[in-house]
């Protein structure tokens, strides 16, 4: 038997991943059920950009679901250690578009939507070593090779796509 010294950081840190999961996957499952009755517009306590984004919500079943598996995709994939930055990926998308929602369209759920936005945002400071190393991959100085010529012709092929979508669509 190994005695392994238990580090606070590391239960915040555990703490904090099912903490973001949990409610995640709670909020991914009852998006759809969110919106399904649009009862809320009577409601005088809630303003009017509430009643507005209730209403875009509410309109199409398929957009909140699309929102509630990204949820549910987001908080299971921060539980594992191989898919982590990928939740933290996902859901800092959502959580972004939320809080812009929410801020904007005056929502009172705004604060919680921050505190979820900030405990990811903790969460990539611990990672931080590891979100540093993919990003050194991704921004790897590559070959400096460039055929100018199909770059002209490719700006050139472009122009007229462009032309042509603007003509018909």
């Amino acid at each position: 038997m190994t005695n392994s010294k238990i580090k606070p950081s590391q239960i915040i840190y555990w703490a904090f991943i099912f903490f973001i999961s949990f409610s995640m996957i709670i909020y991914g499952i009852l998006k759809p059920l969110q919106f399904e009755n649009f009862t809320n517009s009577t409601n005088i306590g809630v303003s009017q950009g509430h009643k507005l984004m209730w209403t875009f919500y509410s309109y199409n079943k398929l957009y909140p679901i699309i929102i509630g598996v990204l949820e549910i995709l987001g908080g299971v994939t921060i539980i594992f250690n191989r898919t982590r930055i990928i939740g933290y990926i996902i859901l800092f998308t959502i959580l972004i578009n939320i809080n812009l929602q929410n801020y904007f369209f005056e929502i009172k759920a705004l604060s919680t939507s921050m505190l979820y936005l900030i405990i990811l945002t903790l969460l990539f400071c611990f990672d931080f070593k590891k979100i540093k190393n993919i990003f050194r991959i991704i921004l790897e100085k590559q070959d400096n090779f460039r055929n100018y010529k199909i770059i002209l012709i490719s700006i050139i092929l472009a122009i007229i796509l462009k032309v042509l979508e603007i003509r018909i669509l």
